[in-house]
């Protein structure tokens, strides 16, 4: 199967959406999220400018930049897998052929350095924000040596476990109390 995408979504009076525009992987929630995105930044730009060369240029630009992100994040799932059962992992594993974007990205996380500089310094984290790309490579275990990694401040643990108390706070008055949820569990 080829995956991929065309150079130009918008040329003169024909646009290319879903399936003739491009593929990356056979899940529906990606091609259904590049497809509102192509439309809506397609009725933004031809209401700007029409059928204008500036307008096409910079629309096929975002398009392109919204696909490359996304493959980005696709292809790091292939990339630190750890299955090993057949060739197909195995191969996806050992696979050298990487946007320079992503060998970036993977570059930073395993030299234990903040994700969010870089994903916004390459304007990808609007595609998937750095929680995303956190889950993903610690959710497959890629970790920087522990001698790369940098403990954070005082300020900023603190400030972190502010934030963290203050959210589980306003979700824990969405259910009762625990003790009185224990009651009502023997009483059912």
């Amino acid at each position: 199967m080829k995956v991929g995408r065309v150079a130009q979504h918008w040329a003169r009076n024909c646009l290319a959406v879903g399936l003739s525009q491009g593929f990356i992987e056979p899940l529906e929630a990606t091609a259904l999220h590049l497809v509102q995105e192509t439309v809506e930044n397609f009725i933004e730009a031809y209401t700007a400018g029409g059928f204008s060369l500036q307008h096409q240029d910079a629309f096929n630009a975002a398009v392109n930049a919204r696909f490359e992100g996304i493959r980005d994040y696709i292809v790091c799932h292939y990339k630190v897998n750890s299955r090993n059962d057949t060739a197909y992992w195995r191969d996806n594993a050992a696979n050298t052929a990487l946007s320079d974007s992503l060998k970036q990205v993977l570059q930073v996380w395993h030299d234990g350095q903040d994700l969010v500089p870089e994903l916004q310094r390459q304007g990808i984290e609007r595609y998937y924000a750095a929680a995303s790309w956190h889950c993903l490579l610690g959710g497959y275990g890629q970790y920087p040596p522990p001698q790369r990694l940098i403990p954070p401040s005082a300020k900023a643990a603190r400030y972190d476990m502010a934030r963290i108390r203050d959210f589980v706070q306003r979700c824990a008055l969405n259910f009762p109390p625990h003790d009185q949820a224990l009651r009502e569990i023997r009483v059912a």
